[in-house]
């Protein structure tokens, strides 16, 4: 296991400055202890500071305490402890407190005691990363922690699109997306009638719109999915056309999305790019667009074209897509291990039928 060297306030150590502690939540803390070695520091009581002591902050190069106390000499002292510390357990990792003056890797406050905050670095941080260590605050733990099975499989639209999938495979599907407690089932168009029939209120219903080429008119689109969802659909993910990206015709790539929108309000709406068939530059253009668009997701792929989801296309979706647009993976996740990943470079939701699959096998193995 990676070793992380953590502030000891947020594995209930009562050493911040008021006598208290920033406990991370018991899951968090019971998962970060699953996936590493924790080395708690705290760099002001390393230092020499007592426990309560006085509020301190940063101001022009110094550390002063909230009744003007020259203190920088203990928070040098800690944070030398704190690089030590990293060095001697070889911690590449560190996850500290955000906004403190020795540990916010971020934001500081700015030395007037008037809780205005800053962008500057603690300075333990400081010490930290001149020896090579990542810091990262508690805010951004979730990066730094493996999604577990189960919070995988609440990601998951387990999903059945085979031209020949028959209604009791649809009912299993159901029965398996309904036990392991996926996010829906996404199945054709012609299923979801049946299956809101069977289900009820039990899972959420997702099916494709104008699946899987997207070269059929706005129009068609637009009634394709008025029509899933007055048959029980409560998520649409359609298809973009393709041909009008490649000629470049954005307002009609913008039609074509906003006919499928204006169709399923109220509805959640996935976007599929197809990113085997596009450019870089093209899915940059396709990120504005589906935001514009007003698009809850954007999604990479079908999975019956020439290739699915990759790590590279979720980065680069993730990054060139405001918060308000989720990612969802689709096509080719044929691991725990590929959908972890996908899940840690920002997907929000995974498109297969597998990680089910691999729950059930460990179960019958167990």
């Amino acid at each position: 296991m990676q070793n992380l060297l953590i502030s000891a306030c947020l594995i209930g150590a009562e050493c911040k400055y008021s006598g208290g502690s920033n406990r991370l939540d018991d899951e968090v803390l019971a998962q970060l202890k699953k996936q590493y070695n924790l080395f708690p520091v705290c760099p002001e009581v390393s230092g020499g500071l007592p426990t309560p002591r006085k509020p301190s902050e940063q101001r022009n190069g110094k550390v002063y305490s909230s009744e003007n106390e020259d203190v920088t000499m203990q928070f040098e002292k800690g944070a030398r402890t704190a690089a030590e510390l990293s060095k001697k357990y070889n911690c590449s990792l560190s996850l500290m407190i955000q906004s403190s003056p020795s540990c916010g890797s971020k934001t500081i406050y700015d030395g007037s005691f008037s809780h205005t905050l800053i962008e500057g670095e603690g300075v333990a941080v400081r010490e930290l990363r001149k020896e090579g260590v990542k810091v990262m605050s508690e805010k951004e733990v979730n990066e730094i922690l493996e999604p577990t099975l189960e919070q995988i499989l609440a990601m998951c639209d387990h999903t059945l699109l085979s031209v020949d999938c028959t209604s009791a495979q649809i009912k299993e599907l159901c029965d398996q997306a309904i036990k392991y407690h996926c996010a829906s089932v996404c199945i054709p168009p012609c299923h979801v009638a049946g299956a809101k029939r069977y289900v009820g209120d039990k899972l959420t219903i997702c099916t494709v719109i104008g699946f899987p080429n997207g070269y059929m008119t706005k129009e068609a689109k637009a009634f394709e999915a008025a029509d899933a969802i007055k048959n029980g659909a409560d998520e649409v993910d359609m298809v973009i056309n393709i041909s009008m990206v490649k000629d470049g015709a954005w307002d009609d790539v913008k039609a074509d999305i906003m006919a499928v929108r204006n169709a399923s309000k109220g509805k959640l709406l996935k976007v599929i790019i197809e990113c085997c068939l596009l450019t870089k530059e093209e899915i940059v253009k396709m990120c504005q667009i589906v935001t514009e668009c007003g698009a809850e997701y954007i999604k990479t792929s079908t999975g019956f074209s020439k290739g699915g989801a990759t790590f590279e296309d979720v980065e680069l979706m993730r990054a060139n897509c405001p918060k308000s647009v989720k990612v969802k993976a689709a096509g080719g996740i044929k691991s725990i291990e590929d959908a972890k990943k996908f899940v840690q470079l920002g997907a929000e939701r995974l498109g297969t039928s597998r990680i089910v699959k691999i729950a059930i096998a460990q179960e019958n193995e167990k």
